[in-house]
């Protein structure tokens, strides 16, 4: 008792809000918390987690915290060690991503069962040359006129529709419906193999299938806490009400209006529908610890809860949110200004940030992109060179040149070895070449080079690449690095041509940055999505648009301009200032 009383004290000594302290030691074993942006969701997520699981009551089972980034467990992590209850972190309980525990506790020990194989499955690693010409590894979708288009079972999504199970084509190929894709996802199940958009299908349908191992999980996490739960898809929805259904408690932690990936199945409106029929209680978190009072309280009119307050009051006048009235297609105009604002404020551009709504608005201030049209691994090399280039982005560019590498080389043996052992020397000597390769932009070419230079650098110095790692690549590699759907005056023309009077300042997607707090933040877009976002709000429709908007503006701390094309500012300027924008001068 004693202990609890001291972990209790640890717990007000950093000052919880009375909200806060509301979640933290809720009698309630199941409530639905909505957490405003800025909240300390994560921070109340995990110390829900320590006094429950300090305060464990049955004897056995443990409690799960589940989130979807390996960030937000390395917080739970960290926050739970620095209180000294390092102990809870391990055995019975489990704190990790939703992919983790599915991984751990269902697909591992029991998806063998699925298809009655003697091993178990694991996550599709890349395909071999073979696996393109299997026939039974494809499904066809329908494209313009009769022509079909054959889908790899790696490229296949399964989603819930309503009572129905469906299938669509992944992004990359078209994100269409298709017909009779099941039999080609089995097949590659039973090779052993499950995709990322396939893992908790796999998972949901081993559950509906033996209700006996639901039972059993329900049991092992008797309660569970799900942070960030507004990014639940279709399919996590179907697992937590089936381990509900078998006596699980489920927390929900979220904020409905920061739901924007409904791209990957997240839906808006699972929180309200689970609150509803699930029958569990609300609890508000609505004091920003980010967003000052100004900022706050005017981005509010944007999002779907009233109650969201802010920190304390700006600095100065100048730190709160401003409109511009945007002309240029390079939105110069916003920039300007941007810079302008943050040096009244008193912001260092160094702490700042452009966020854009679509990757169409981030070329278009780094540059123009001549590679769009490429086809192919050619395309694909060109887009990895652009990763590294021009958003320092060298984790996924080295993803890229490997799953190239892998597609083109896969029936090497060499493959097979460092799949089975991710730790050995092989592996580790292919990841090091690989990442030498996208490190240096004489082999990795970079995309300032022109169309035809590029092509003829990369069929030879992936070659050198390929014969350096030791795998064995049985095509000419100019039948896939080549200059398809490159126009001839763009061949004579940079893949990528820079602006370099951008400022030094750092620019990304909306969803790059969800989940942190930045200094000062310029947000830029289309008419039609600030136009779309104006319709939302003023007819009261939680949609994307709106929901992007406000994860966007929610960003900031002490400055927030939003660039706006001269169309939608002339329209509706007077509604923004009604908010509580300011019209930068």
């Amino acid at each position: 008792m004693v202990a609890i009383d001291q972990l209790r004290e640890a717990i007000f000594a950093q000052n919880p809000t009375d909200q806060q302290k509301e979640a933290i030691f809720a009698e309630e074993l199941e409530f639905l918390l909505r957490a405003a942006p800025g909240s300390g969701k994560t921070w109340t997520s995990c110390r829900r987690f320590i006094w429950r699981a300090a305060n464990w009551p049955y004897p056995v089972g443990g409690l799960a915290l589940l989130s979807f980034t390996n960030a937000a467990i390395r917080e739970f992590m960290t926050a739970t060690i620095n209180v000294g209850r390092r102990d809870l972190l391990s055995d019975p309980n489990y704190v990790g991503t939703f992919d983790s525990f599915v991984e751990r506790y269902v697909l591992a020990p029991f998806g063998h069962l699925l298809t009655g194989a003697g091993k178990r499955p694991k996550l599709f690693p890349g395909p071999r040359p073979g696996d393109w010409s299997n026939m039974q590894l494809k499904a066809w979708r329908n494209s313009k006129g009769s022509r079909k288009i054959p889908v790899p079972a790696w490229e296949i999504i399964p989603y819930p529709d309503g009572t129905k199970l469906r299938f669509k084509a992944s992004p990359s190929f078209g994100n269409q419906p298709i017909l009779a894709a099941a039999a080609p996802v089995y097949k590659l199940l039973s090779l052993g193999y499950y995709t990322h958009s396939q893992r908790i299908f796999w998972a949901c349908r081993l559950l509906l299938e033996r209700p006996h191992i639901t039972k059993l999980l329900a049991g092992r996490f008797p309660e569970i806490i799900i942070d960030e739960a507004q990014d639940t898809n279709a399919w996590l929805l179907i697992l937590l009400n089936l381990l509900r259904d078998k006596g699980a408690k489920i927390t929900l932690i979220g904020d409905p209006d920061q739901c924007i990936f409904e791209f990957s199945m997240a839906d808006a409106t699972s929180l309200p529908n689970l609150k509803k029929k699930w029958g569990i209680p609300e609890k508000p978190l609505s004091q920003s610890f980010r967003c000052n009072n100004q900022i706050a309280a005017a981005v509010r009119n944007v999002g779907g809860n009233a109650d969201f307050t802010g920190a304390g009051d700006g600095a100065s006048e100048w730190c709160r949110g401003f409109v511009v009235e945007e002309s240029s297609k390079a939105f110069s105009d916003s920039l300007e200004s941007f810079q302008c604002l943050a040096d009244q404020a008193g912001v260092s551009i160094n702490s700042a940030a452009v966020i854009c709504r679509a990757h169409g608005q981030l070329e278009s201030l780094r540059g123009k992109v001549n590679f769009t049209n490429l086809k192919g691994k050619a395309k694909d090399l060109a887009t990895a060179a652009f990763f590294r280039d021009s958003r320092h982005d060298y984790r996924g560019a080295s993803q890229a040149v490997e799953r190239i590498v892998r597609e083109l080389t896969g029936d090497d043996p060499l493959w097979k070895r460092v799949d089975t052992d991710p730790k050995s020397n092989e592996r580790m000597a292919m990841a090091l070449a690989i990442w030498k390769f996208v490190k240096n932009p004489d082999r990795l070419t970079s995309v300032s080079q022109l169309g035809d230079t590029w092509i003829s650098s990369m069929r030879t110095q992936l070659a050198k690449l390929i014969e350096e790692i030791g795998l064995r690549c049985d095509t000419k590699l100019g039948q896939h690095i080549k200059a398809t759907g490159l126009l001839a005056a763009q061949k004579a023309l940079p893949l990528f041509e820079s602006v370099h009077e951008f400022p030094e300042v750092r620019h990304d997607t909306i969803h790059q940055v969800k989940g942190e707090s930045i200094d000062a933040v310029l947000v830029i877009g289309s008419t039609k999505f600030w136009n779309s976002m104006m319709t939302a709000v003023r007819n009261s429709d939680n949609t994307e648009d709106r929901r992007l908007a406000y994860v966007a503006m929610t960003r900031a701390r002490h400055l927030l301009v939003v660039g706006l094309p001269k169309g939608h500012y002339e329209k509706y300027s007077k509604i923004w200032v009604d908010w509580g924008f300011e019209v930068a001068k």
